[in-house]
């Protein structure tokens, strides 16, 4: 186990401590302190436990069982989250207007996380579609639609219903491709394959195909190649695994799996003049991609940020997290994603498809 990991951990239990302390205190009325308490230590060790031991609940618990959990406990880590940060901000209203307050501000600031939570659902559940145009410089000979989809993390929160909803907005578009940016899957496949959602993907329709490239979620169930088989074999998805293919004799498109050690160079040998759209989950391979000549690199795994503040840091971890940039003849396009990962809320991002017309 990391030292990161185990410091992220003991932060968010003492992020657990404070919002329980000052709930009980200042929330709710004394003869309810015991019953809050008891309901933040079970709500605390459910969240750890169901993080610690969670292989454990896919293979011994159902899948409704599961999705209640997850949501549970999913909801409670961004309730934490965020009521440390409203509780801090009351903390610091109260230092700095010391004695000459004379109201309670803790019970607002209560109702207010719940807000938050809320608005960050609906942010989650409204897709927007962003759109960019890309000259080809004559490199194509046609204008082409290329729909971008990313981190759809299917699984017992981002489900059938919310992937057919994708879908159907993806065919809305009229994509001559679509490409998916890794993270299909929120890491165990076990849901995915009981509720057969991968089969929904038989039902877009473009003009060259669906191209898909493995995201680190895809990879940490280790099941990458049961999911490369189905894809493959009974989804009509063709999953490019440090590989290229050349569409309509037009465009190469080229998948790279995270965490692959193989050059881009190596990936793109034996191909000719024609322009190249890279699929690389992670953001982390702009340099190579622009060393090589990528006409196009697009990618996700940033979520911008998922939830204020991450995108303080996702900014200073990846050169580019989000929107599109050209370097020298490069175009670089990042996706917030479709889904969630953890809470199924956004909050300073929002659920996205990406449409890129190439003229």
């Amino acid at each position: 186990m990391s030292y990161f990991f185990l410091g992220l951990s003991a932060t968010l239990f003492a992020f657990c401590l404070f919002v329980m302390q000052k709930t009980v205190k200042y929330v709710f009325p004394s003869d309810k302190k015991i019953f809050i308490i008891v309901l933040f230590l079970m709500m605390t060790i459910l969240l750890y436990g169901y993080q610690f031991f969670n292989s454990y609940f896919v293979n011994n618990f159902s899948y409704i069982s599961n999705k209640i959990l997850s949501y549970i406990v999913y909801y409670y880590l961004a309730f934490i989250i965020y009521g440390a940060m409203v509780y801090f901000l009351v903390l610091v209203i109260e230092m700095i207007f010391k004695y000459k307050l004379n109201f309670n501000l803790y019970k607002p600031a209560f109702i207010i996380i719940f807000i938050i939570l809320g608005i960050g659902t609906f942010y989650k559940h409204n897709t927007m579609v962003t759109e960019y145009e890309i000259d080809s410089e004559g490199k194509v000979t046609a204008p082409m639609n290329i729909v971008l989809v990313s981190d759809v993390h299917l699984g017992y929160i981002n489900e059938n219903a919310s992937f057919i909803k994708m879908i159907d907005k993806v065919n809305s578009l009229e994509p001559d491709i679509v490409l998916i940016a890794g993270d299909l899957i929120d890491m165990y496949l076990e849901p995915v394959l009981e509720k057969n959602m991968l089969n929904e993907l038989k039902n877009i329709k473009s003009t060259y195909g669906t191209y898909f490239t493995l995201g680190n979620h895809d990879i940490y169930g280790s099941k990458a190649a049961m999911l490369t088989e189905i894809l493959r074999n009974n989804a009509g998805t063709i999953v490019l695994r440090d590989e290229k293919i050349l569409i309509n004799n037009e465009i190469y498109i080229a998948g790279r799996d995270n965490f692959s050690q193989k050059p881009i160079k190596e990936i793109l040998d034996g191909k000719d003049d024609k322009p190249v759209v890279l699929i690389q989950h992670t953001p982390d391979t702009i340099e190579e991609a622009v060393e090589n000549g990528v006409f196009l690199q697009v990618s996700g795994h940033t979520h911008k940020g998922q939830m204020f503040p991450g995108r303080i840091f996702t900014k200073k971890i990846f050169k580019i997290d989000y929107g599109h940039e050209k370097i020298e003849d490069t175009n670089i396009i990042v996706s917030s994603g479709y889904g969630t990962w953890g809470p199924p809320i956004r909050i300073g991002s929002q659920s996205e498809i990406v449409i890129i017309k190439i003229k």
